[in-house]
Formats: C-alpha cells, sequence, structure tokens
C-alpha cells in the first residue's frame, strides 16, 4: 500500500512537471523555415492576464508581458542587449554609449551605466534608484529592465504602484504602421503614465491624465476620482474600437526586422549646425542595407553589434564585422565589395580599425560637435523643444580600443560636484546642490522673477526688459530669460526699460524731484512698482527709487521723499534700502553672471564655483547641517572636501580660498566606440594618399580636444589627438615630415639609381666586348715606364724587325 502512493506521487510530480515544460515550450515560438510573418490578430491582455474588452467602462491598458508572452518567451527577451542594464545583466559587452544625468542649473553632467563601463558611476554613486533612473530616462528607454522592478527594487520614494511598470514597449521596435509614435512615449513617460505609454505610442487608443498628479496611495483599481475632474486627472485608456474585431482581437502590423526609423528614434546621431538636407547618412543605408540585416538577434535578442572581440553565443557573429563582410572572401555577405586597399602597408591593419577610416565625420582641426538621441533628447517632436545642448559630445577621438587597436570613439567630459574622502570621489545630488546654491545658482531666475513682478504693475502697455552691456533680456515662458542685441546707443550699463511695439521707453522715465506735488502719473507709477518689488518674499530690504538727491520710499500707504546720502543719480534707479544703506536692484555678481552665461551654452561661472565651495567650507547653516553631519559619518581620516568637476580639471579652494584647479583622474572624459555614419571609400582616410594621415599638421595626430562643459573657465584641458592614441608627438611630427619631403626624396632616388644603373651598363658592356673579342686589351705598363715609352719601344722592334 505504501509502494502504491508513492507511486501515486511520482505520477502526480511527473504530470506537474510535463505540464510545466509543455507550457515552458508554448511560449517559445521555433521557426518552421517560412520566411513570411505570421498575421498577429490577437486578443489583448492586461497586466493581470485578462483579455481586455474596450467596450468597458474602464477597460485597463495592455500588457505586452501577457498580451505578445502570449506566444513568446518574455523573460528570455528579456535577456536582450536592450532590457538586461539591472542587477541581473548578462553579456553587457564593450562599453556604449552611457546615460547622462543633466542638470544645466547645477552644472551637472554625470555619465551613468549599471554595466561598470570604464568612466561611468553606478546608480549607487549616482545616487539613483530604478524608480529615479526611470523617471530620468524612460523617454528613450525601450522598457523593460530596471524599469520593470522586482520587489526588492521598490524603494519608499517610488510610486510603481500609481504609475505600474514600463514593461517592454514591443511595438516601439516591431510595429510596420507609421502611426507608432515615440513622440507620445516620451509624451507619457513623463507624465509617468507607465503602463499606459505602449497603448498611447502605438495609437491603440488615446490616454488622458497624469499619474504624476495622483497621491501616492492611489491603485488602478481605484478608477477615476469624480470630485476632480481638472488636475489630477486618473490616467484612462480610450481604445480605438475600430481597431478590434467581433472577437475583441487586434490586428498588429508586424516587422520582424525592425525598421531603421525605429532604430534612429533612439540611435540618431547630428552634428551640431549642419542642415538636415546636408546630412548624407551611412553608405550601407544608402545601398538599401537595413540596420537589422547587419545587427542581428534571435529571440533572446542578444543583438550583434558587430565589433570583432564580440562574444554573442551565436557562431557567425564575425561574420557582421567590416572584415567579416568585406575582407574575408569566403564569408562575405550582403554582396559587400572586396576592398583593394592599394599600397596600404598591411601593419595598418593590425594597429587601426577599420573604422578610423571608414567612420564619422572626416576629422578637422578639432572633432566635430555632435548631438545623438539618448544623450540630447532627439526625435520628441512637439510645440515645445525637447532637445538639449549639455551634454557636449565630440567626435572622431582616436585612442585604443579593448582588443588594442586604434579607434574612432565620441567624448564627453564629465561635470558634477563631489564630496573628496582621500581618494574617494562621490558625486553630489544636483537637488541638493541647487538648494545649497539659493542666491547663488538661482541667479537668472531670480532677474525672471523681478521681470515679471514689474510687468504686473506697470500701468502702461508694453513689457519690461533689463539693459546691460548694449543686450535686452526679456523674461521668457519657461521663466528665464532670452537676450538680444539692444538697437540703441546707451552710455548706462544697467538700465530697466519698457519695450513698447516700436521703441524701447524708460521704466520710470525722468521727472522734476523739487515738484510739489509731484506728477500724480509718476507718483503712481513709482507707487504700483515700489508695492510690486515689497512682494518678493526673498527681498533683501524695501523697495526704493532713488533719482538725483532723492530717495523715494512707501510709509504707511504713500510716497515718502527724503535726501539720498549716497552719488546721485542720473536717471530713476530702482534699489533695495536696508539698514538706511542702498543695495543695487541687482547686484554686480549677479549682473556678471547673467551677462556671462545666458544666451550661451555655459551655465556656471569661476566666481560662482568659489561661492559655492565657499558655503560648503563655511559650515552649517540652515538644510547645510544635514549634509555635513552625514559627511562627519563618513569622513576618512584625511578629512572631507569639496569641489567641482568640470572642463578636465578639479576646481577646489587652496588653504587661502582661492579657486585653483588640477589634474584628477574623475575629471578625465568618458568615451565610447562609434562606427556610424560610414562614410564611401572615396572620402575615407587615405583615399587622398599617405598625408591625409602621416604629415606635421595631421588633423589625425594632431587635432585639439578641449575639455568644454558648463562652466565658463580658460582653466581647461586641451590634449592633442596623439595623447590619446599614446603616440609620441615629436615622432610623429618627424615620421609626417618624411612625407613632405618624399617627392623631392623621390625625385633624388631616381636620379641616384639612373647613375648607377647606367655606370653597371657601361661595365657590363665593356666586359661583353672584351669578352668577345670586339675590344682588345691594352697591354699595361711595368711600373715605372709610361705609356709612350712602351710605345717607341714596340716601334724599334718593329724597325729591327724589318
Amino acid at each position: 500500500m505504501l509502494n502504491m502512493k508513492k507511486f501515486t506521487i511520482f505520477i502526480f510530480l511527473l504530470f506537474v512537471l510535463s505540464h510545466f515544460f509543455s507550457h515552458g515550450e508554448k511560449n517559445h515560438t521555433a521557426w518552421d523555415g517560412s520566411r513570411s510573418i505570421p498575421v498577429h490578430r490577437i486578443p489583448l491582455m492586461d497586466e493581470n492576464n485578462r483579455q481586455i474588452i474596450p467596450t468597458e467602462s474602464y477597460p485597463l491598458p495592455y500588457s505586452t508581458r501577457f498580451t505578445c508572452g502570449s506566444c513568446h518567451d518574455y523573460d528570455r527577451i528579456l535577456s536582450g542587449l536592450h532590457f538586461n542594464e539591472g542587477p541581473s545583466r548578462k553579456h553587457p559587452g564593450r562599453p556604449g554609449e552611457p546615460w547622462f544625468r543633466v542638470d544645466q542649473k547645477s552644472g551637472t553632467v554625470l555619465p551613468i551605466s549599471s554595466r561598470k563601463w570604464p568612466g561611468t558611476y553606478s546608480l549607487e554613486e549616482a545616487g539613483l534608484t530604478p524608480w529615479s533612473y526611470t523617471l530620468l530616462f524612460a523617454r528613450h528607454m525601450p522598457g523593460g529592465g530596471l524599469a520593470e522592478p522586482r520587489d526588492r527594487d521598490v524603494s519608499p520614494e517610488s510610486r510603481w504602484n500609481v504609475s505600474g511598470a514600463l514593461e517592454i514597449n514591443c511595438m516601439g521596435c516591431h510595429n510596420a504602421s507609421r502611426i507608432q509614435s515615440h513622440s507620445e512615449w516620451a509624451r507619457q513617460t513623463e507624465r509617468r503614465n507607465f503602463r499606459w505609454a505602449a497603448a498611447a505610442a502605438s495609437s491603440l487608443g488615446e490616454v488622458g491624465g497624469m499619474a504624476s498628479r495622483l497621491p501616492g496611495t492611489w491603485d488602478i483599481y481605484d478608477g477615476p476620482n469624480p470630485d476632480d475632474t481638472v488636475y489630477a486627472i486618473v490616467p484612462t485608456t480610450e481604445y480605438d474600437r475600430n481597431r478590434f474585431d467581433s472577437k475583441h482581437r487586434v490586428f498588429f502590423d508586424i516587422l520582424r526586422e525592425p525598421a531603421d526609423e525605429r532604430c534612429l528614434a533612439c540611435h540618431s546621431t547630428a552634428v551640431v549646425g549642419m542642415e538636415r538636407f546636408r546630412v548624407d547618412g551611412d553608405i550601407h543605408t544608402i545601398a538599401g542595407i537595413k540596420c537589422a540585416q547587419c545587427h542581428r538577434n534571435d529571440l533572446s535578442h542578444r543583438m550583434i553589434r558587430g565589433y570583432e572581440e564580440e562574444t554573442t553565443g551565436t557562431n557567425d557573429a564575425d561574420d557582421f564585422t567590416c572584415r567579416g563582410c568585406h575582407m574575408d572572401k569566403s564569408r562575405g555577405r550582403l554582396s559587400a565589395p572586396l576592398p583593394k586597399h592599394k599600397g596600404l602597408p598591411a601593419v595598418h591593419f593590425d594597429r587601426l580599425s577599420c573604422t578610423v577610416c571608414h567612420s564619422g565625420p572626416v576629422p578637422g582641426k578639432n572633432p566635430a560637435r555632435v548631438r545623438t538621441s539618448r544623450a540630447n533628447r532627439l526625435g520628441i517632436y512637439g510645440i515645445a523643444q525637447w532637445y538639449t545642448e549639455s551634454p557636449f559630445i565630440v567626435e572622431p577621438v582616436y585612442q585604443k580600443g579593448s582588443d588594442g587597436k586604434i579607434a574612432p570613439f565620441r567624448l564627453v567630459w564629465p561635470s558634477f560636484w563631489a564630496k573628496i574622502e582621500g581618494e574617494k570621489i562621490t558625486p553630489l545630488q544636483p537637488d541638493l546642490i541647487l538648494k545649497f546654491g539659493e542666491g547663488i545658482l538661482d541667479i537668472e531666475e531670480r532677474i525672471a522673477k523681478l521681470l515679471s513682478v514689474l510687468s504686473t504693475s506697470l500701468e502702461i502697455k508694453g513689457e519690461p526688459v533689463l539693459i546691460a552691456s548694449s543686450k535686452v533680456f526679456r523674461r521668457n515662458i519657461d521663466g528665464l530669460l532670452d537676450v538680444s542685441p539692444f538697437p540703441n546707443k546707451t552710455n548706462q550699463e544697467m538700465a530697466w526699460l519698457v519695450k513698447t511695439e516700436g521703441d524701447f521707453i524708460p521704466l520710470v522715465p525722468g521727472f522734476d524731484t523739487i515738484a510739489d506735488p509731484i506728477d500724480v502719473n509718476i507718483e503712481n507709477l513709482i507707487m504700483s512698482t515700489l508695492e510690486a518689488l515689497n512682494t518678493i518674499p526673498e527681498k533683501p530690504g524695501e523697495a526704493g527709487l532713488v533719482y538725483k538727491d532723492k530717495l523715494f520710499l512707501i510709509v504707511r500707504g504713500y510716497i515718502e521723499v527724503t535726501e539720498h546720502q549716497g552719488e546721485p543719480a542720473r536717471s530713476p534707479q530702482l534699489c533695495w534700502i536696508k539698514e538706511n544703506k542702498t543695495i543695487p536692484l541687482i547686484s554686480p555678481f549677479d549682473l556678471h553672471t547673467v551677462l556671462a552665461t545666458v544666451g550661451s551654452e555655459v551655465s556656471l561661472t569661476e566666481e560662482q564655483v568659489k561661492r559655492m565651495l565657499e558655503t560648503f567650507r563655511e559650515g552649517p547653516a540652515g538644510h547645510l547641517d544635514e549634509l555635513n553631519n552625514r559627511e562627519r559619518e563618513n569622513a576618512s581620516p584625511g578629512g572631507t572636501g569639496f569641489a567641482y568637476i568640470a572642463s578636465g580639471r578639479l576646481f577646489k579652494l587652496d588653504g587661502e580660498g582661492d579657486l585653483v584647479s588640477g589634474k584628477h583622474r574623475a575629471a578625465e572624459p568618458v568615451t565610447w566606440p562609434m562606427a556610424h555614419d560610414v562614410r564611401p571609400a572615396r572620402l575615407s582616410l587615405g583615399a587622398g594618399g599617405c598625408g591625409d594621415c602621416h604629415s606635421a599638421s595631421s588633423s589625425f595626430f594632431f587635432a585639439k580636444v578641449e575639455g568644454v562643459g558648463p562652466l565658463k573657465t580658460e582653466q581647461k584641458a586641451v590634449r592633442s589627438m596623439h595623447r590619446f592614441m599614446g603616440k609620441d608627438k615629436y615622432y610623429e611630427t618627424l615620421f609626417g615630415l618624411s612625407f613632405t619631403f618624399r617627392p623631392v626624396l623621390k625625385i633624388l632616388l631616381f636620379i641616384s639609381i639612373f647613375f648607377i644603373a647606367s655606370i653597371i651598363l657601361i661595365i657590363f658592356l665593356l666586359a661583353l666586348g672584351r669578352f668577345s673579342g670586339i675590344i682588345k686589351k691594352v697591354p699595361s705598363a711595368p711600373a715605372g715606364k709610361s705609356a709612350k715609352n712602351i710605345e717607341n719601344g714596340t716601334n724599334k722592334r718593329k724597325e729591327v724587325n724589318e
């Protein structure tokens, strides 16, 4: 009886295991050999694996995990290159483009990667969680990975229960319809509508509402809030019912190999300043080769990246490298031409990658400035402009890759505030820096706020503007400043004017200060202006106006005129009055900062950096206590200091409080290899001869790479290209000069060869003549006798014989 029970349990377990494995095989659709694509008319499943009925009152968004995963192994796809960036990542491969945490106001450009690539910082080092990481980069993420967290990745500040997980956006790559919108994906993820983004991007329906405005206690099963239909609107999916058939199935127009425009949504690169119609594109694309024909993958989505030391688990990965297609006669694919490389020494193939000569912009005196989709937020269209200038990416920079060969790279100089403990550098959070930087880093916003306040006080039609150093500063819709040249001549260093339809007039025009009473219109204008300024919470004193030798203040609701103790003002000047002292409405420091940064690519000055570091050094004040206490707890025996890293230098205060800069490994640039766009052979390096690279002024060896970033400074790293390659400057210069004189040397060599050949020919002809008897041998004269004596003796013998 006992044996029978054991046998029954064994059979039951065997049945369960067979069912489990059969279910696993169901999700792995084997290819039957047909090159056709099956028609994807399938039901939509929500995140509970329940079929979606579009006529329901509150249908949930569809889930790719259960909709696509009913046939395809979703977990296996998660191991692919685009999705395995979490702690369980596999096969990260050689370094690629990192993510960049960019905060212009604090001057932060921090390279981030969870793959431990050189020069990058992990999420922990950057102070990010999977939630905050997803908020920053979901706009160009394909979903999955860290955006689909496990239970242990949920942090206290995360709101996954509200936004939902950001599952793999399958249709973002495989949708053949042009209705697929990457811009809509970006908009929905910015609203934190993660679980709704895939449906909105593929236009299966319209998604309204913003999860970012909902309370953290909201759950998707709570449904809409009838008490708030204006602000905190619950995201809902209004499905397009025309997309559904009678069985509530939807047709997906699927591409097995994604179209190039799907790839370029996240992988575009553009040279800054180049107009669109001048872009030639990659020579392979022009020839009709699609991205996915070279960058192939199986269901695991482990993409072939096309470099020679790549390990993808596929035996033919090398076939899809430059050499595999173009240099291997037996394995060349896609009708790739076999290059002749006539006259090119074989040593080039051992020391250089193919992309050195064939990829990226033609090298100039400085590398080209480029923008990329992921770093600079390209490809998101709408009324607002999404792209950013920072980070400043340059290419090509030639340096040795992981295989020891020189290859072209893209380069970014990191910029961030840091805590220093001995040799350890820890980046500081931008939001924390902005708290410390009140009054130092928010100058542009404060001046824009002044203009906004003044605009509410004006009783005349026009827009208040600030004039300084022949520039006009206007408040824009983002609460910042726009700058343009001032069309009129002015002797004033700074003035508040009103821009009307055709001219600029003073905010407060000149008037008679001794008149009694003062002109009513002028008095009302002064009153409304000072009242508006006094509404600013962070004002340093009472608002006042100085004109000539008079000071105008509001006292008990009326304008009071007193004698001004300072220098007379030639025009009405707004100011702050504190403890009977006059403070400029805008300090010289603020004015200098605005003139240096607004309208330019930089956002910080050295004076701002110095003041920030002084704030760190001076010790506890308000919210600074939190940082100082935390740093004391974690401080090393060598003590804790603070610094700002930018432009390839580390800036800190010396013992006397002066700002100094120096080298540091944390200031080194982050680089990653590049391969596209590939140029045609006629535009490759070397097509114009050896002098394309080997000359005394070669851009290939001696182009300058400057440390650029958000800091306006002359203290920046400047490196010649040969340093990145590990080459000696003087050797390459002398070797390049040899190519300059090589034509002359060739002529001299030819002349020398001609003379040597002529001498050899003459000797050969003489030897041949003597051997044949054509040229008789002349007896040589004995020692001490001349040829004439021999001739005389010969004549005498002839006479005797006769």
